[in-house]
């Protein structure tokens, strides 16, 4: 099977009910990007459907309409050569996914107020996008300085964007608003040793210290003054993290 054909039924061989499901497992173990959309889109469901509970009762009223309406202007906004290329890696998450990360300001905040993990989930799911549908960090690495003035621009706050650290192949890729609540939070975009790595920061929220695994994906979470950090990476290596995470904990300030 080729990448294309793989991607069209994605969506029913991650949900268990694909006919042609050896082929795509054959194609998935050869192709590091359809193998990156396979995993982003199983991520993508089962936070759906671990947090269905929580997220039902706090769906306001005309969720729909917003939902139909918001992608409707993209399909208006975008430029064909753009649309083909949105819609092409946006099979990574399925329709579903896109509703959280779309709507993710008015749905999860009020749920991540009491729950850490929802955070979490919440914030794996910005990490994916923005690497997998966005390829914000695409390019080439860039300075802290740059990030600095951004964050001070964009957020008005002022933050000591950690250092790349050539010990452990960490890599500065690049700084962008997260969908969390009102748009405050940033988001520190990394690769480490060549795999995506994000530094959420929340103002305005603390949490106390934590390590989880959620949805295939490791996460660390602290607090200094007013601020929630959570460091997000694919799981598998939970040392190096670790050590990551303590230098960005004594760098971020």
């Amino acid at each position: 099977m080729n990448c294309r054909q793989v991607e069209e039924q994605l969506a029913e061989y991650v949900d268990g009910v694909s006919k042609n499901a050896a082929s795509i497992a054959a194609h998935l173990d050869g192709c590091a990007n359809c193998r990156a959309s396979a995993h982003a889109q199983t991520v993508a469901r089962s936070v759906l459907r671990a947090q269905a509970a929580e997220l039902s009762p706090i769906a306001p009223p005309g969720l729909r309409t917003r939902v139909i309406a918001h992608l409707d202007q993209d399909l208006k906004t975008s430029r064909p050569q753009d649309l083909l290329g949105w819609t092409g890696r946006l099979t990574a998450f399925a329709a579903a996914a896109m509703v959280v990360l779309t709507l993710g300001a008015v749905l999860l905040p009020i749920a991540t107020v009491r729950s850490t993990a929802l955070l979490a989930a919440q914030l794996a799911l910005d990490h994916l996008k923005c690497f997998t549908i966005e390829g914000d960090a695409d390019g080439e690495p860039i300075a802290k300085e740059q990030a600095e003035a951004t964050l001070k621009q964009e957020f008005d706050f002022s933050v000591a964007v950690p250092a790349p650290l050539a010990a452990e192949k960490l890599e500065l890729m690049a700084v962008r608003r997260c969908l969390y609540g009102d748009g405050r939070a940033a988001h520190l975009m990394y690769r480490l040793d060549g795999e995506p790595l994000s530094l959420f920061i929340v103002p305005g929220l603390t949490r106390p210290a934590a390590e989880l695994s959620l949805f295939g994906h490791d996460q660390v979470v602290w607090t200094q003054g007013d601020r929630t950090y959570m460091l997000v990476a694919r799981g598998g290596n939970r040392n190096q993290l670790s050590r990551v995470a303590s230098y960005l904990r004594n760098e971020a300030k």
